[in-house]
C-alpha cells in the first residue's frame, strides 16, 4: 500500500488503465522500490499471474500511468486467495512509485479498487504490510482497514551455523525416513498427489485470519515443480512406511541467489513431539550449507509458538513484523 501523503497536486496526476504484459518490468520496479529487501522478479510475477485458474479464482491488475509520457507510476491488484478461498473475499495490493507519491495517486487507485469491489459484491479485503512501513499502515487504517494478525519474518546465517550443536536432533527419529520430493517423484510420479494431501492436512493447523481451503491441485503442482522458486531436491519429507507425515521445503529466490526461503514446515498431529520437525529443518539447513547459501529466511505467525521456538533454537533472528490488515465491506 502507498505512503500516506495524500494531497492531490493535480486532477490529472495519473490515469488508470488495464494492466498489460509489457507492464511487468515497471510493476516489478515499483514493488522492489517499496520493499527493497524482499524483491520480486518479472518471471515470478508473470508465473504467479498465469497459474491462477481463472474459471475458479478471480485475479485482476490495473496500473496508473503518467498521461503525458505513459510511464507507469502505480499499480493495483486484487484477487481471490487460493489458500483461503471465499468468492466475496479478496487480497489487495496498491503501490505508488516513490517519486510519484503525494499526488493523490494512491487515493485514486484506492477509490477505483473499492468501486470495483462494490460491483463484485465483495464482503472483505486483506492486505499484508510491514509494521516498519508506518506511512503505508497509516494510509490503510485511514481507509478503514484494521490490524488482524501478525507474523515474524526471521533469518538464519547459514555460514555461521554450527551443525555440531544439533547432532542429536539431526538423527532421524525411530521408524521415520527422510526423503526428498525429487527422489520420490523419480520412483513414483504420482507421489505428488499424496504430498498435496499432506500439505492440505497440515495447513489447517497454521494460524491464519481466514479458514484454510485447498488450492486447485494443478496450481499446487505447478508452484511446487515448475515455478521459478521450485526446488524439489530441497523439499524434504518425513515418511512412516509409505505414509508421508511431515514436510519442510526450501524455495529459491531468483533475485537473491545467496538466499533460500522456507516455504512450509509441518508434521501430522499424531506424530508431533518426536523431533520430526527439527530433523527436517536440520536437513534443510544442511542442504543450504553444503551448497554455499548464506541465508535462509522464513515467516511464522506470532501465534505459532512451537515453530517459532524451533527457529529461535536453531539461531533464526527475528527481523520484520508483517501485519495482516483487513476491512469488512459487507456494510459498505
Amino acid at each position: 500500500m502507498p505512503p500516506a501523503r495524500e494531497r492531490s497536486l493535480s486532477q490529472n496526476a495519473a490515469s488508470i488503465r488495464e494492466f498489460q504484459p509489457r507492464d511487468y518490468p515497471a510493476l516489478v520496479e515499483i514493488a522492489n522500490l517499496l520493499i527493497p529487501d524482499s524483491p520480486t522478479t518479472v518471471e515470478e510475477e508473470r508465473f504467479f499471474d498465469e497459474r491462477f485458474d481463472r474459471e475458479k479464482i478471480f485475479h485482476r491488475r490495473l496500473v496508473a500511468v503518467d498521461p503525458a509520457t505513459g510511464v507507469l507510476v502505480g499499480s493495483l491488484g486484487y484477487n481471490h486467495m487460493p489458500w483461503s478461498f471465499h468468492p466475496d473475499r479478496y487480497a489487495v495490493w496498491v503501490g505508488v512509485h516513490p517519486r510519484w507519491q503525494g499526488r493523490g495517486i494512491g487515493r485514486d487507485l484506492g477509490d477505483r479498487l473499492h468501486e470495483e469491489l462494490r460491483n463484485r459484491n465483495a464482503t472483505a479485503i486483506r492486505s499484508w504490510l510491514r509494521e516498519s512501513m508506518t506511512e503505508s499502515v497509516a494510509w490503510a487504517r485511514r481507509r478503514g482497514m484494521r490490524d488482524l494478525h501478525r507474523s515474524w519474518e526471521s533469518r538464519l546465517d547459514v555460514s555461521a551455523f554450527d551443525p555440531s550443536r544439533f547432532a542429536a536432533d539431526a538423527r532421524t527419529p525411530d521408524g521415520i525416513e527422510v526423503v526428498t520430493l525429487k527422489d520420490e517423484l523419480a520412483g513414483n510420479p504420482e507421489s505428488l498427489r499424496d504430498v498435496f494431501e499432506l500439505d492440505n492436512v497440515l495447513s489447517v493447523d497454521v494460524p491464519r485470519v481466514d479458514p484454510y481451503t485447498p488450492p486447485p491441485y494443478e496450481m499446487f503442482r505447478d508452484w511446487t515443480l515448475n515455478g521459478p522458486r521450485s526446488l524439489p531436491e530441497a523439499f524434504f519429507l518425513a515418511k512412516d512406511g509409505d505414509r508421508y507425515v511431515g514436510i519442510s521445503d526450501l524455495e529459491r529466490l531468483e533475485s537473491m541467489p545467496d538466499t533460500l526461503w522456507t516455504g512450509f514446515t509441518g508434521v501430522r498431529r499424531e506424530y508431533r513431539g518426536r523431533g520430526i520437525a527439527m530433523c527436517l529443518k536440520l536437513r534443510a539447513i544442511d542442504y543450504a550449507k553444503r551448497r554455499g547459501f548464506r541465508w535462509i529466511r522464513t515467516g511464522n505467525s506470532t501465534l505459532n509458538a512451537p515453530m517459532l521456538g524451533i527457529n529461535m533454537n536453531l539461531g533464526f533472528v527475528k527481523e520484520n513484523i508483517w501485519i495482516v490488515m483487513g476491512q469488512d465491506l459487507s456494510g459498505a
